[in-house]
């Protein structure tokens, strides 16, 4: 029993030590707690540090062989265990009772004061903690860290610090607090002068006070999320219900909006000043909820009166209010909107320049009008879809349906013959073409005829875009492009090389290496014909120039004229001699002359003429057709009678039409021209027959001395059509063969209908038709790259 006793009081004496440290520890303790603001020596900090090393390791224990002293961590861990749990504890009943002080001084305050004591306290206890947390790390980094990894619900100190403020503190005094937060924030919300960042900072404490997890399921946000952000919302939510009702009944629902506006931004920024990021959208949803989502449909009522007035900044506020719902709630139905209203106005657009006198005065007129007028559309609302809508995608692709609709589809392109295509290649070549500087005159004030001219290329391929027939485009600006080549009437080479440059970029390779071939061809001919020049300038004794193009014919839609010609022998003896210098270079080539594309300039001399033509003559550019026509009425190469009369000699239609082997339309238009020009005098009254004799107008005047008769007789505008159309119709017909001969390559056997849709998903360059694409099939299976499935004769199978 002695031995016994004897054990029992040895067992005794550490827990005296422990209390000797703990006494030294507490006071510790209550000094950082209450000065913490204050610091203290770093021989406090050193003396606390080993007074909890201490009570952690040093157990004085009675065992056989004598007395001594062994750390716990070195020994079976149920002294440690024990002594640690004992620390632990101490430091939890001692905080709380200084948590249990601060909450009962707490209830001196109220409003402001109470949010400011707060405060203080917070950010003195936040750095106690830290202390507090560091000066017991050996108890963290042993104890503890052994009963977590047990299981246990044991949490750090620094842990525990917080969790001592929130269950003795904040829980006691949460529904002052939160009253008055929610009162500081109504004063700032109507308009009174508070200090925000008193909200700041009791926002950021339940945010760190809630983010433990050392409980069983709890949540990192939970006192955040409960205690402050759903009542806030909430009182949010009613505050601002009254609001709206007080606001609608004082004013319109365009006043409103504009309030709306105001208030959101304002509470954007005030929200992003003390709620946690994670609650931003949450809160926000809720505002949106009350503010926009019950007054949605109001709203969007007034979305086309202010597209009519073009209010572009309302539009902004209506659309950054409305994206605040979302897509579908909030800006579906202004897409909607959008796309309807701008294709009514496209369409009044065009219906308003058909009903004007200058587009009945000309296909360039015509065109330039109907262009001009689209753009004017398509430019006012892409500037408010970028001003006001902030280029939003959806409402980007609203525009672009809108604009395909009243591009293609309006009264001036009614007719197969007459659509935007055919217009926009005709207004692009208006431009490039000389002589029509008011249509490039449109540009803006001050600006080189060059930016002119690049801007409305640029706004012309907007235009393009838009097209759904580009092919038929294609077809007709090359056709005009060629013409302008041949005839030498580009207004210049940048031009025609920026179009090209433009082109290249939204319709790529296949077409615009067609165009740039063409320009090449130009620059090639330009460079032989000079070589020619120096080569025949020694030995040619023809008193005229002479230029020869030579032209590609796989780049060039140009035909072989539809009727022979006779060359006059001056003009003959050039050629053969242009033909031989040309072989010398390129052989093995075949020419095919486009007589109806070339043009000369002749000096006529009058018999009664007075003044100067006595002496200089006249000078007429003109076609070829109509050299060989004139040239006949020269003594010495003319086959009719009277060349030594005054009035010169007469030529009746048949030696003519013998003399030159022009078909008889030909000639006779060529007649009609010369004749309204009063160059020749005709039987019957100046009008081309073939029954009339033609006889030189010896008495011809003019004030001009020059003068263009080969423009005079302008292109057949509906044969042009037609050709264009049959053009486009074939290459048609290839492109869908094409396309159905890749997919069948890649597929090998598909049914009717899945090969029908594959191929107008392929095509982007138009919009085949179901007849176009049977009738392709029919010829793919006639020439064996397809034929019909044995078993099922709606499925095609592929020939290799």
């Amino acid at each position: 029993m002695a031995t016994t006793r004897s054990m029992s009081t040895r067992q005794q004496e550490p827990m005296s030590d422990a209390d000797r440290i703990w006494s030294e520890l507490s006071v510790g303790v209550d000094s950082i707690l209450n000065r913490s603001e204050e610091g203290f020596e770093k021989a406090l900090y050193v003396r606390l540090y080993t007074g909890v090393y201490n009570f952690c390791t040093s157990l004085k224990s009675s065992l056989p062989g004598g007395t001594y002293y062994t750390p716990a961590d070195a020994s079976s861990t149920v002294h440690g265990s024990m002594y640690g749990r004992q620390l632990y504890t101490r430091l939890n009943d001692h905080v709380s009772q200084y948590m249990i002080q601060v909450a009962e001084k707490s209830r001196e305050f109220s409003g402001d004061d109470l949010l400011s004591f707060y405060n203080r306290e917070w950010i003195k206890y936040g750095d106690a903690a830290k202390t507090i947390h560091h000066i017991f790390d050996y108890l963290n980094r042993h104890w503890i860290q052994r009963e977590q990894d047990e299981g246990n619900n044991v949490c750090d100190i620094n842990t525990l610090m917080f969790r001592l403020w929130r269950n003795n503190f904040f829980m006691d005094v949460r529904n002052s607090l939160l009253e008055s937060v929610f009162s500081l924030m109504k004063r700032i919300r109507d308009g009174q002068v508070a200090d925000l960042n008193l909200v700041k900072s009791v926002v950021d404490s339940f945010v760190s006070l809630g983010s433990d997890d050392m409980a069983s399921g709890s949540k990192k946000m939970e006192v955040y999320d409960s205690y402050f952000l759903k009542p806030f919302i909430e009182g949010s939510r009613q505050y601002y219900e009254a609001e709206c009702e007080r606001v609608l009944k004082e004013g319109s629902i365009r006043n409103y909006m504009i309030w709306v506006f105001d208030r959101l931004k304002e509470e954007d920024d005030r929200a992003e000043m003390y709620l946690h990021e994670s609650s931003l959208r949450e809160f926000g949803d809720a505002l949106n909820k009350v503010l926009i989502g019950k007054q949605r449909a109001s709203l969007i009522s007034e979305f086309k009166p202010m597209l009519q007035a073009r209010e572009k900044d309302d539009l902004a506020r209506l659309y950054e209010l409305l994206k605040r719902l979302g897509e579908t709630a909030g800006l579906e139905p202004l897409r909607d909107t959008f796309r309807s209203f701008v294709e009514d106005a496209g369409l009044e657009a065009v219906k308003k320049v058909c009903g004007e006198q200058e587009a009945a005065e000309g296909n360039a007129n015509k065109s330039r009008l109907f262009v001009q007028a689209l753009l004017s559309v398509h430019e006012l609302y892409s500037g408010i879809l970028h001003d006001s809508f902030k280029d939003d995608p959806g409402l980007s692709k609203a525009l672009d349906h809108a604009c395909q609709k009243f591009i293609n589809e309006n009264e001036m392109c009614a007719g197969k013959d007459n659509n935007a295509a055919r217009l926009l290649a005709n207004y692009c070549d208006t431009l490039l073409r000389k002589g029509n500087a008011t249509a490039r005159a449109a540009g803006e004030a001050g600006a080189s005829s060059e930016d002119n001219l690049e801007k409305q290329l640029t706004q012309a391929i907007c235009v393009y875009r838009y097209l759904k027939e580009q092919d038929v485009f294609q077809v007709a600006y090359g056709r005009f492009f060629a013409r302008r080549l041949v005839n030498e009437q580009s207004v210049s080479s940048h031009g025609e090389e920026m179009m090209i440059s433009l082109l290249k970029e939204v319709s790529g390779m296949d077409f615009t290496s067609r165009l740039s071939r063409m320009f090449s061809d130009i620059t090639v001919s330009k460079e032989m014909s000079e070589r020619f020049k120096e080569t025949m300038r020694d030995k040619r004794g023809d008193d005229f120039e002479f230029d020869m193009k030579v032209l590609n014919t796989g780049s060039w839609p140009l035909k072989a004229p539809e009727t022979k010609l006779k060359l006059p022998a001056e003009l003959d003896r050039a050629v053969d001699q242009y033909l031989e210098f040309y072989s010398k270079s390129h052989s093995g080539r075949r020419f095919n002359w486009l007589w109806q594309y070339s043009k000369a300039e002749i000096k006529m001399f009058f018999p009664k003429a007075t003044g100067p033509a006595a002496k200089t003559g006249y000078l007429f550019q003109v076609s070829t057709y109509q050299l060989a026509i004139m040239m006949l009425f020269n003594a010495e190469s003319g086959p009719g009678t009277g060349y030594d009369s005054e009035d010169g000699p007469t030529l009746t239609f048949g030696q003519i039409l013998t003399a030159t082997e022009l078909d008889k339309d030909t000639a006779l238009g060529e007649l009609e021209v010369l004749c309204k020009a009063r160059v020749f005098n005709t039987s019957d009254g100046n009008k081309a027959t073939d029954t009339a004799q033609y006889t030189l107008n010896s008495g011809y005047k003019s004030k001009r001395m020059r003068m263009n008769l080969a423009g005079l007789r302008k292109p057949d505008a509906k044969k042009d059509a037609k050709d264009i159309q049959k053009s486009v119709d074939q290459d048609r017909s290839m492109s869908i063969q094409a396309a159905i001969v890749r997919i069948m390559k890649a597929r090998k056997q598909l049914v009717h209908r899945e090969l029908v849709q594959a191929t107008i998903e392929i095509i982007k360059l138009f919009h085949p038709q179901i007849s176009d694409i049977k009738q392709a099939i029919s010829k793919l299976i006639d020439n064996g790259f397809l034929a019909r499935d044995e078993d099922n004769r709606d499925v095609y199978n592929y020939l290799a």
